[in-house]
This record gives C-alpha cells, sequence and structure tokens, in this order.
C-alpha cells in the first residue's frame, strides 16, 4: 500500500468514530425523551387515577353526609313525635292523677305530682280510670286507693306494716256481698282486695290481699271483681238476741224455745265516719246454748264502740 492511501484512510478514520458517537448521542437522546413522555404519561394516569379516586371518596362522603343529615333530621322529628307523646301522656295522666289525689287528699300538692309512665300518649285507655270510678256491671264504686302504714289486718295477725296499698269501696247495689274479690292494676302491677260482708249502702277501706303497696299516683285500670250476694245479712232475730256494751262484751240470749247446739256470730270495726276497717269480717263460735239461756263473750278484733255484729248462724 502507497503512502498516499494510508494517510487517507487515516482521515477518514475519525470521521467515522465522530458519526458514530454522534449517532449513539442520537440514539440516546430519543430513548431519553421517549422515556420521560412514557413516565409522564404514567404519572399522569396515576394522579388522574388518583383524582378520580378521591372525586370518587369525596362523593361517596358527601353522599354519607347527606345519609347521615337525612336520619339525623329522621331521628329528630322521631324524637319530636316521641316528646309530644310524652307530653300528651303526661298531660292525660296528671289529669288522672288529680283526680286520684283530688280522690284521697283534696291536696294541690299532691295532684301537680310527676305523672308516672308519661312516655305513654294521653288516651282514655292509657291514662286510666279516675276516682271515684263506678264499675256499673258490678254496681261497685271506687272511691280512691291509699298508700297506709301502720297494722296489717286482713290475715287477722294485725302485724305492722310499713306500706299496703289501701282500696277504698262502696256497695252501690240492692244487695249484701257476702264475698268479693275485686281487681285493680297500678302501673302494670295487679292488685287484689278481697271484702267480706258489706251491706247495701256501706263502704269499705280494704287493704291489698297480698300485702303490695302503690303509689297513690299510679296509673290504675279495673280489671273487674267477682261477687257473691245475699239479700240482705240474717241475725235470726226471732231465735236470738245479740246486744254488746263498752266492755266489748258480746251477749246472745236465745229466745227460740229449743236448744242450739252451735251458733257463729260475724262482726266487722267500723270507724267514727262509718266506713267499715278491712275487707275481713271476723267470726266467734258458740256452742250448747239452751233456750231460755245466755252466754258471753269477748271477741278478740271486737271494738267496744265501734264493733258491730253483721251476721249470725245458726248450725
Amino acid at each position: 500500500m502507497g503512502k498516499r492511501e494510508k494517510r487517507e484512510k487515516q482521515s477518514v478514520l475519525p470521521l467515522v468514530i465522530a458519526a458514530v458517537v454522534l449517532l449513539v448521542v442520537i440514539v440516546a437522546l430519543v430513548l431519553a425523551l421517549t422515556g420521560s413522555d412514557i413516565g409522564d404519561s404514567s404519572k399522569e394516569s396515576d394522579l388522574s387515577a388518583t383524582v378520580d379516586t378521591e372525586a370518587t371518596t369525596e362523593e361517596a362522603t358527601e353522599t354519607e353526609a347527606a345519609d347521615e343529615a337525612d336520619d339525623g333530621v329522621s331521628t329528630q322529628e322521631s324524637g319530636s313525635e316521641e316528646t309530644a307523646s310524652s307530653e300528651e301522656g303526661s298531660s292525660g295522666e296528671t289529669e288522672a292523677q288529680s283526680a286520684i289525689s283530688g280522690g284521697n287528699t283534696g291536696s294541690d300538692a299532691q295532684a301537680d305530682t310527676p305523672a308516672q309512665n308519661s312516655g305513654s300518649a294521653a288516651s282514655e285507655t292509657d291514662a286510666g280510670i279516675s276516682f271515684p270510678y263506678t264499675a256499673t256491671a258490678d254496681e261497685l264504686k271506687l272511691l280512691a286507693v291509699y298508700d297506709y302504714s301502720g297494722y296489717y289486718i286482713e290475715d287477722g295477725t294485725e302485724t305492722a306494716i310499713d306500706s299496703v296499698a289501701v282500696l277504698e269501696i262502696e256497695n252501690t247495689s240492692s244487695q249484701a256481698i257476702e264475698y268479693a274479690v275485686i281487681s285493680l292494676t297500678a302501673d302494670g302491677e295487679t292488685l287484689t282486695f278481697e271484702v267480706s260482708l258489706l251491706p247495701a249502702g256501706g263502704t269499705a277501706l280494704v287493704m291489698e290481699a297480698d300485702k303490695k303497696s302503690c303509689s297513690e299516683t299510679a296509673t290504675f285500670t279495673y280489671e273487674g271483681s267477682e261477687i257473691a250476694a245475699l239479700d240482705s245479712f240474717d241475725l235470726c232475730e226471732g231465735q236470738v238476741s245479740v246486744s254488746t256494751d263498752e266492755s266489748g262484751a258480746v251477749t246472745v240470749a236465745n229466745i227460740s224455745g229449743e236448744d242450739i247446739s252451735e251458733l257463729r256470730l260475724f262482726y266487722k270495726n267500723q270507724l267514727d265516719t262509718g266506713e267499715y276497717v278491712g275487707g275481713i269480717a271476723y267470726t266467734v263460735k258458740l256452742e250448747d246454748l239452751a233456750a231460755g239461756e245466755s252466754q258471753t263473750v269477748y271477741p278478740s278484733h271486737f271494738d267496744p264502740e265501734y264493733g258491730v255484729v253483721m251476721m249470725v248462724r245458726i248450725y
């Protein structure tokens, strides 16, 4: 090879290398630009997705907030309705209480006592009965209910008791009540009152049979009565004569002309205002009362001043 050819090759080589380098730089720039576009596109996609997600979250949040707001309004309305019902219930029951308290004591302070079960809507059923209450079908008048502390007499024990419900009841029929069971509820609890030997027109103060107490301001309902009636109480006046004295003695004289093997006296006590004390009727037995003779007994529980012989039965 000549020296001239050698020099020409040497001068071309740097041009080739420069071209290659330039090509590499161009390719690198293209790749860089392409990668940047891809990355930017990806970022824009991610950002768009994020924005969409946040928008969806905001919509969901706004929807939940709207739902909660609706629930709040609904609850408030419901609460308003409950409050209205409560006020109506209080108003209705206060009227019933006023009647009860008025029947018991006539006290304005007790009449203003807050009603029980005031959450109930006012109605004739929910308000219960007012005293005095007439049970027309049973020919009874329930005059009042009291809360009594003292001696419990209905079982004959006269034990001290802190609190027991007492029903004041009047027999408005033309017949005598031999035995009756009167049922009430007080704020939903059943109260039972048993009364024996209540004459027509008579009034008795009867203690609850199971020693249950109740508030005088409770809401009462009348549940009915079971009554055994007689035309009147027989004192067997054609056969015996009965007398009492201030010592508490009861004397029975046989005026029948025949021997009496057994008889029973049934008696109750009264207040000085005429009400019979308790539903209970006491009894004492006399035996072998010969014709024309008398026997004197001192019955337990018989009050010398206010004891009353209600009925006599000869066996």
